[in-house]
């Protein structure tokens, strides 16, 4: 059991008196995804992953344990759909800031790592997770599982990868949380992106990025691409790649210094 909410504080001491162990902290998002699928599927993602992981690791004899998700995030731009709910970047930061000092404080010595499925919140954890480690002298990774596998999302999605699309409607099959039946008149992404300067690729990395206004607008039915081809197998080949990586990161962490 990798949940410390339903630990006791016996049972965390005894993993924090360990010298190999880590924390996995889930961030993600409450907002649109569509009319298929639920508010929270980023969050849900990242602790799937993040609890995966963890029991991987706890088998190969690293102590570990996945904190309650940061279930909010930045998703100003859908603000405009009902059930979105949107922070600040001030309020994400000060708050899971405030969550990463306590844990580094009360298990000293442990690696911790952020596990994010909403990429709105990537550049701002990045910085977090940059400061923390100078000002407190610990070992923090980012991850996000988009990136993390960015190169299998290519492989097994036959659409750019957007939002509510074919890549997330398949692992929201592959976690039994698909809502209704995909939608097959989703248009495409509102976003222009052009392939030299901000890639739908995730392999590529952006060579600038342009942020405009959204979140005073709609977007049509919140789903793009076509989110219709999704599957359970392509779902799953996802989450093995994102369970699968991350156990392999923080073992090279924790035992080559990576």
């Amino acid at each position: 059991m990798c949940e410390l909410w339903l630990k006791t504080w016996v049972d965390v001491n005894n993993i924090c008196v360990s010298s190999k162990k880590v924390f996995l902290i889930p961030v993600g998002s409450v907002e649109q995804h569509g009319p298929h699928l639920p508010l929270g599927l980023d969050y849900i993602i990242a602790q799937h992953v993040a609890l995966e992981a963890c029991k991987n690791l706890e088998s190969g004899g690293v102590r570990a344990l996945v904190l309650p998700p940061m279930t909010y995030g930045l998703s100003s731009m859908w603000s405009a759909y009902p059930g979105t709910l949107s922070v600040s970047s001030e309020s994400l930061y000060k708050y899971l800031r405030d969550v990463v000092v306590s844990a580094h404080r009360n298990c000293p010595g442990t690696y911790l790592v952020v596990v994010n499925g909403h990429a709105g919140n990537n550049d701002l954890l990045r910085v977090l997770c940059r400061d923390v480690a100078e000002e407190l002298g610990l070992v923090i990774s980012f991850i996000s599982v988009w990136d993390l596998c960015g190169d299998v999302i290519k492989e097994v999605s036959t659409t750019p990868f957007t939002h509510a699309d074919e890549v997330e409607t398949s692992l929201a099959m592959a976690l039994n949380l698909l809502v209704r039946e995909p939608p097959k008149d989703a248009p495409e992404f509102f976003r222009k992106h052009d392939d030299f300067w901000h890639s739908l690729d995730l392999t590529k990395r952006p060579k600038a990025y342009v942020f405009r206004a959204e979140s005073k607008g709609t977007y049509g039915i919140g789903s793009f691409g076509k989110p219709e081809l999704a599957s359970r197998e392509k779902g799953e080949k996802l989450l093995n790649c994102m369970n699968s990586r991350l156990v392999m990161l923080m073992r090279e962490v924790l035992e080559n210094g990576v």
